[in-house]
């Protein structure tokens, strides 16, 4: 294993209704002498307010962007809606 990915990766810094992006987990992963050496994607959206977090993810992450992967998807399929992007 050469790393992990994080499914709805914000709920790991979730504080009752927003996302703590300096949460004390993430300092924790970049300390930890194994963790902190291996690939680290996020999902990085969840269900609660403020939860879409693309591109607020420390440095060592990196991130899955869900809408640049549906965007290019239509447009490949030809899409009407994604002349515009």
């Amino acid at each position: 294993v050469d790393g992990f990915r994080f499914d709805l990766a914000s709920t790991l810094a979730r504080e009752f209704y927003d996302v703590d992006r300096l949460s004390a987990f993430f300092d924790i992963i970049q300390q930890d002498p194994v963790i902190s050496q291996v690939k680290l994607i996020a999902e990085p959206w969840d269900v609660g307010e403020g939860g879409y977090q693309v591109g607020n993810f420390p440095g060592l992450w990196t991130e899955w962007n869900g809408k640049y992967r549906d965007t290019v998807r239509d447009f490949w399929r030809g899409e009407p809606a994604t002349l515009g992007e």
